[in-house]
């Protein structure tokens, strides 16, 4: 590597200083042809998710920047350029099997309705013509349902 091998000043330095100045020496030297990668690899032409992900590319270059055996400036750019791809993969592939669910999981129709002011300070639903099962003792059943619910049970739930 032309630019970004170590000068004979550099060798007193801890290995730590040393990775980190490879590190610098690297990255300015390649980031902008990364970026560009990336911007060809993501989908919709997205130039803020490419450097976000090109700096990700980067991070992980920067864990692994002492396994990295390159020894050239092309040899540089390939794991780079590596790195960077399996980085967009590694984004779609979490990103499709991601789904979204709703947090608020009740019906659209009575939310923010006003709430009807109860006895001793507590509040019950205003009336919206909505009918809710009481919740009281097994004797209270609704006597529509008690036929199906009988027939139901005693076929297995076949009709």
């Amino acid at each position: 590597m032309a630019n970004s091998a170590m000068p004979a000043a550099q060798s007193a330095m801890a290995p730590a200083q040393q990775l980190n100045e490879r590190f610098a020496t690297i990255y300015a030297q390649f980031q902008p042809r990364i970026v560009s990668l990336v911007q060809r690899e993501v989908r919709g032409g997205n130039t803020h998710l490419a450097e976000d992900l090109a700096a990700d590319a980067f991070y992980r270059a920067w864990l692994d920047l002492h396994k990295c055996q390159a020894t050239t400036d092309a040899q540089t750019y390939s794991w780079l350029a590596t790195l960077a791809r399996r980085t967009v993969i590694a984004h779609y592939r979490a990103k499709k099997n991601t789904a979204e669910i709703p947090a608020d999981t009740g019906s659209w129709q009575y939310a923010n309705r006003e709430m009807g002011s109860g006895p001793a300070g507590t509040y019950i639903p205003a009336v919206t013509g909505f009918r809710t099962a009481a919740l009281t003792g097994a004797s209270d059943s609704d006597p529509d349902m008690d036929e199906p619910l009988r027939r139901a049970r005693q076929t297995g739930g076949a009709r």
